[in-house]
């Protein structure tokens, strides 16, 4: 097994040994990314059953198309690229199928309250629930899988200042949201 570090040089390595064609290269993906990749579907989509769903069809495409990865630097920040557009093709879809599932999806991202008796884990966690899929991708890109704002820019299809001002914003309402669990004014 690989393990990841920040200058990407594994990433690259891993990239290389699946463009080639190496048996266990791809096994060596799947290790070190199937949970961060899980954890970050998971946060599009609102559950871990779509999660899963969305992540078979990413390491679909990644089989497809790693040998067409014209970067093998930009591995992490594909993976992400190619998750966000599956999560978000698939909420498309479930909305233009049936807008009530769109409601219960939607109820299903807010539905957790946040636990006063919980570590801090659960509370940010929970309170990462609450704020929207825009602002609430950013953070987990930013801050929890280490992307910088270009590779943001890049997984989100956006420009660096747009994920500059998510960023901003979305720590200011989880700061908001936070804080009114601390002092007990949550409406939830």
């Amino acid at each position: 097994m690989v393990n990841e570090g920040k200058d990407g040089v594994e990433f690259e390595w891993l990239a290389l040994r699946c463009q080639t064609g190496e048996p266990e290269a791809f096994a060596d993906v799947i290790a070190v990314m199937e949970r961060p990749l899980m954890y970050y579907a998971t946060s599009l989509v609102g559950n871990q059953d779509a999660a899963l769903d969305v992540l078979q069809e990413v390491w679909l495409k990644v089989v497809r198309g790693v040998r067409g990865l014209k970067d093998p630097g930009s591995l992490k920040p594909w993976l992400y690229a190619i998750t966000h557009g599956v999560a978000v093709d698939r909420i498309r879809r479930d909305y233009k199928r049936d807008k009530a599932e769109q409601a219960q999806l939607e109820d299903a991202l807010h539905a957790d309250e946040p636990s006063f008796s919980e570590d801090d884990a659960t509370a940010i966690r929970d309170a990462l629930s609450r704020l929207g899929v825009k602002h609430r991708e950013v953070l987990v890109l930013h801050f929890l899988q280490d992307l910088s704002i270009a590779e943001i820019a890049s997984v989100v299809g956006c420009t660096e200042g747009t994920v500059k001002s998510r960023i901003h914003y979305a720590k200011r309402q989880l700061k908001q949201i936070l804080e009114g669990v601390k002092y007990g004014t949550a409406n939830r």
